[in-house]
């Protein structure tokens, strides 16, 4: 019996964004499909705001149709007879309701061109506020190492089957990136506009998660907000320890943890000051 495939953590709007389904050539099961950031999945681990529950079902059959939202878009959800528990929640479900949700991706091509993203759930519960807070926190992570990598490979020139053994020493999706490049024409302003996605995914809770809570969420989160920060706001001078320190407090930091996390990224090798008061990454 072939081990489940781990649950992927993602933005529903990188999810949406998807229509590329899994092909033979690369060993995998069809069900599978490639994110515009190369993220192959099979199944995923979603957490929202349950919005709306509908039962779509006709002559005595069972079928939920939900819709759960996270801070960039909407995720459709179906339950039927072959998902009876995640069937029986739905039936009963209040809405609006923190929910957590793992289940299988699924992508319905009902003509050319046309393209409806899905998840079949295996197990939906309810949760609080801040396991969704939590969840946002992780999946920005997450999504921010998927674009440094996809970054990585259009830097690198190749593509194909090239691409793909290059991209192996960084990534277990390294077939995945090879086939995303090509079949989403994938670009800096593609990158670009889901880093952005994850601050703006960001700064919708930081009124409900405190900065001493997102301290205690982990250096690993804050040293890749503040190196993606740099990033995003360098125009080719570098930026100022003021501009980002503005950035930073809209997303909650205060100012010792900006400078905490600096040091690190300093100590690392990832950030420098080529003038005083001016940071730039390496």
């Amino acid at each position: 019996m072939s081990e489940r495939e781990v649950a992927r953590r993602m933005f529903a709007r990188e999810f949406n964004d998807s229509n590329l389904q899994q092909g033979e050539s690369m060993d995998r099961s069809p069900n599978f499909i490639v994110t515009p950031a190369g993220v192959i999945c099979n199944r995923v681990f979603i957490v929202g705001v349950l919005t709306e529950v509908e039962n779509i079902g006709v002559e005595g059959q069972t079928m939920y149709r939900a819709r759960i939202a996270d801070p960039t878009g909407v995720f459709t959800v179906y339950a039927g007879e072959y998902q009876p528990s995640a069937a029986l929640f739905l039936a009963s479900a209040k809405t609006p309701a923190y929910v957590a949700v793992v289940g299988k991706a699924r992508v319905f091509n009902p003509e050319k061109g046309a393209y409806y993203m899905s998840v079949r759930p295996e197990e939906i519960n309810i949760v609080d506020e801040y396991v969704r807070n939590r969840w946002v926190y992780v999946t920005a992570l997450f999504t921010l190492q998927a674009v440094r990598i996809m970054e990585r490979a259009m830097e690198s020139g190749l593509r194909g089957s090239e691409l793909e053994r290059h991209m192996r020493a960084f990534t277990a999706d390294s077939a995945g990136i090879a086939r995303a490049m090509d079949h989403y024409q994938v670009s800096t302003g593609l990158m670009d506009a889901y880093r952005q996605m994850v601050m703006d995914a960001l700064a919708t809770i930081v009124d409900a998660a405190p900065p001493e809570k997102r301290e205690a969420a982990g250096d690993g989160m804050a040293l890749a907000i503040i190196e993606d920060m740099i990033k995003r706001l360098d125009r080719g001078d570098g930026v100022s320890y003021e501009a980002l320190l503005d950035a930073a407090h809209r997303l909650g930091y205060e100012e010792s943890a900006v400078e905490k996390t600096l040091n690190a990224l300093m100590d690392a090798g990832r950030c420098y000051e080529p003038r005083i008061g001016i940071l730039k990454l390496i």
